[in-house]
């Protein structure tokens, strides 16, 4: 529901918007793995799917902003921060939004349009890169049909964009800068179904800070577990520390994910034959490739979930910015059961619209409690959490936990 208009949005507003919207494309990129790539570095490009929506909204130097913190978002979530990974996603992210900004002021030009342009400078940019650093001169055999799939994804996401700009009240709240009024505000919540958080028992032992810092250092024996089994044992024990942080699972999720991933690359068999259904081949290599994907995925949400809590300060204004999306990210992914295939759009506007506002809440207390107590505000501070300083028994707990997980990749390197 849109309610009276407010001035230009100020420049904390801007920032709010920005790492929400940074917040969004975490979301979405995670959807990436649903997936398989036809050919390496291509990507749906869903996680753009925010950038195209905000070309008319944020001014230019928000939209820089916005961008960075995709890719250095999705660098810490996905471990290749450090990597040429990010190379990639760095130049075809930046040279997208170049060419979609440029195009935004072309008369009758629609999202689809917009979308199509930063697709194939994004592959360009992708392209060049390949041929540069990993492919040499023999990628110019995959350019026809690396530009094909990028015209139809980005065909797609523009589709949507325009489907979702003409029915999303949230997003035409955002874009005029109205107030959004979700049914929660409005009263037309019912109790039962308002989310409740469970008791933080990890916050007991370890600082939001330490804990952050933490959960980076497990990526890595995520990453480079190569034994099933063992990657197995690593997700539900890092499932076990979210349910521990008060984090809600969905288990039906999770399960669904394991299903399609496992599906999708079952379709490129290769390996040992275990079952010929005539209409799909199981073979051992596609069906061990399959869940390892899924488990790493799964494995990637629960240790951004169990790393990201309220209070988290982070070194920086840019830092700052960075924990407000990645607490973003936790609300979105916390409330995305709230979503319904019947009213899949009004669902969707309330989330949205629940996240920002219940954040923007928090902000405006901790800075009312900040003026009283002269002291720096955090978001999250509203649950009034006193964490233990007895950093004796922060070191035990970190390090029985780094030892566990490191163990587990120790054993499946010997």
């Amino acid at each position: 529901m849109l309610l009276a208009s407010k001035a230009f949005p100020s420049s904390r507003e801007l920032i709010n918007q920005t790492a929400f919207l940074g917040a969004l494309c975490l979301f979405f990129a995670t959807l990436e793995y649903l997936f398989p790539r036809p050919v390496p570095f291509f990507r749906l490009g869903l996680a753009n799917l925010p950038i195209l929506l905000s070309i008319k909204i944020l001014p230019f130097p928000y939209l820089i902003l916005l961008s960075l913190l995709k890719v250095i978002g999705q660098g810490l979530i996905n471990g290749t921060l450090a990597s040429y990974v990010v190379l990639f996603s760095f130049s075809g992210t930046f040279l997208s939004l170049m060419a979609m900004y440029a195009a935004r002021k072309i008369p009758g030009l629609s999202y689809i349009g917009i979308s199509i342009i930063g697709a194939i400078f994004s592959n360009a940019a992708q392209v060049t890169l390949s041929i540069l650093i990993v492919f040499g001169a023999n990628a110019r055999f995959i350019i026809p049909y690396f530009f094909t799939l990028g015209l139809l994804s980005g065909t797609a996401m523009g589709i949507f964009a325009n489907w979702f700009s003409t029915h999303s009240q949230w997003y035409k709240a955002l874009r005029n800068n109205l107030p959004f009024k979700t049914h929660e505000d409005e009263g037309l919540v019912n109790k039962n179904t308002v989310r409740r958080r469970s008791k933080d028992y990890i916050a007991d032992f370890i600082q939001p800070q330490w804990r952050f810092f933490l959960g980076l250092l497990l990526f890595i024996p995520l990453f480079f577990q190569e034994i099933l089994l063992l990657k197995l044992f690593h997700v539900i024990t890092i499932g076990i520390l979210c349910k521990l942080s008060g984090k809600r699972i969905l288990y039906f999720y999770f399960i669904n994910l394991i299903f399609w991933i496992t599906l999708f690359q079952l379709l490129s068999p290769y390996g040992q034959v275990l079952l010929d259904l005539k209409i799909l081949t199981i073979t051992r290599g596609a069906l061990e490739l399959g869940l390892s994907k899924a488990l790493l995925l799964i494995g990637l949400v629960f240790t951004s979930l169990f790393s990201v809590s309220p209070g988290l300060q982070l070194p920086g204004r840019l830092g700052g910015i960075l924990a407000k999306m990645f607490y973003y990210y936790e609300e979105l992914y916390s409330g995305k059961g709230k979503i319904k295939r019947a009213s899949f759009i009004n669902d969707i506007d309330n989330l949205l619209g629940e996240t920002q506002n219940t954040a923007e809440r928090i902000q405006h207390s901790d800075e009312k409690k900040s003026e009283n107590t002269n002291k720096p505000s955090a978001l999250g501070t509203h649950r009034n959490k006193k964490y233990r300083n007895d950093k004796s028994k922060a070191i035990f707990f970190s390090g029985v936990i780094i030892l566990f997980f490191y163990s587990l990749l120790f054993l499946g390197i010997i």
